[in-house]
């Protein structure tokens, strides 16, 4: 027997800084994601998806994405399609009659036995603190659906659950979503916990996009992780200034780290490293010239400026070194004091100051 854990598609979601015509060939891409899916699970004999939350980016989500998605769930009639709603999808109501295939999870606990799996869920609604009652036969092969944060600590986007709450409780394997990373642990003796991690958000710094595939022979569970084949994928590279002196020599080596890199992704270059205060990086400049080169193209600037910190110290009557004694000796984070020295010395050059 397959299962399919996903969670965290973010349907519809796309990407807004790359504007307004591309983010609609995002936000349809998002949609294609699904649909591998769902063609994954008919042509490799998968019994049931679980889809761990957050299956759509918005409350408010288009008519047409909801009718894209009852069809496809229509279609593979022999794929049971298990669904708790996240964060993001909590209060979404379907107003279409539901395909007999498609089961959505009440606010309180529920199961279902398919062949020799117990399949259990909720729909854990944001800010809720309501306990989870839950039950499962000790004899049963259990598997349980959460869209939660499996930690002690607490926040409000979600539910919050201690791995103690799960502790002896039947449980073979615990299918989370909300966490975008693959993560996977032990719950006690018998089964564990595992997120699939980043089923379809787009963003830098978002993880591989995939599912879990779960396999079960003589009451065994065994599961990997899986990756979507992606037409497009959020790249970053970093470059380091500290050998760099000239705004032709940062194109260049722009262009050298970012020549492997297809047109279809999109691109951020992260600038890195320690640079002369009079060094213009023209980071707008930079961004016009590598635009066309890709689908989207960002710089964002996270050097420090090398200053000769001792010497505006001592001079007198100089606006430049009372700043810099402000922001050196303020009670701000390392990050925010390079901010400010930045945005004040451009000010002191009568510059374009972009916050």
């Amino acid at each position: 027997m397959k299962i399919i854990h996903v969670s965290d598609l973010h349907l519809d979601g796309g990407y807004g800084l790359v504007g307004g015509e591309k983010n609609r060939i995002l936000r349809d891409e998002s949609l294609q994601i699904f649909s591998q899916l769902v063609n994954y699970a008919k042509e490799n004999g998968v019994t049931a998806v679980l889809i761990c939350g957050d299956l759509f980016d918005k409350i408010s989500v288009r008519k047409s994405t909801f009718k894209f998605l009852i069809d496809e769930i229509s279609v593979a009639k022999d794929v049971k399609f298990f669904y708790c709603l996240g964060n993001h999808d909590h209060i979404l109501s379907f107003e279409e009659n539901l395909p007999e295939n498609l089961i959505i999870f009440p606010t309180s606990f529920k199961k279902y036995q398919i062949e020799d799996v117990v399949i259990g869920g909720a729909s854990l609604l944001k800010n809720s603190d309501k306990k989870i009652d839950f039950d499962f036969e000790k004899d049963k092969l259990n598997i349980m659906m959460l869209h939660a944060n499996l930690t002690s600590s607490k926040s409000g986007e979600v539910v919050n659950l201690d791995v103690k709450d799960v502790k002896n409780k039947n449980i073979d394997y615990l299918a989370l979503g909300h966490i975008h990373t693959r993560l996977n642990g032990q719950i006690d003796s018998r089964g564990e916990w595992v997120y699939a991690g980043n089923g379809g958000k787009y963003g830098f710094g978002d993880h591989k996009r995939g599912f879990v595939i779960i396999e079960i022979q003589n009451k065994n569970i065994t599961w990997q992780w899986k990756d979507f084949e992606v037409r497009r994928e959020f790249l970053e590279e970093e470059v380091f200034l500290d050998d760099v002196n000239f705004f032709k020599e940062l194109e260049n080596v722009v262009a050298q780290k970012t020549k492997w890199i297809s047109e279809n992704n999109l691109v951020r270059i992260i600038l890195k490293g320690e640079c002369d205060e009079d060094f213009d990086k023209r980071i707008d400049v930079l961004k016009s010239k590598f635009a066309n080169k890709f689908f989207y193209f960002d710089v964002q600037d996270e050097t420090k400026l090398k200053i000769d910190i001792e010497k505006y110290q001592k001079e007198k009557l100089s606006l430049k070194a009372e700043m810099l004694n402000l922001i050196l000796n303020s009670s701000l984070d390392e990050k925010q004091k390079q901010l400010c020295i930045k945005i004040g010395i451009s000010a002191l050059r009568g510059e374009e100051v972009v916050l």
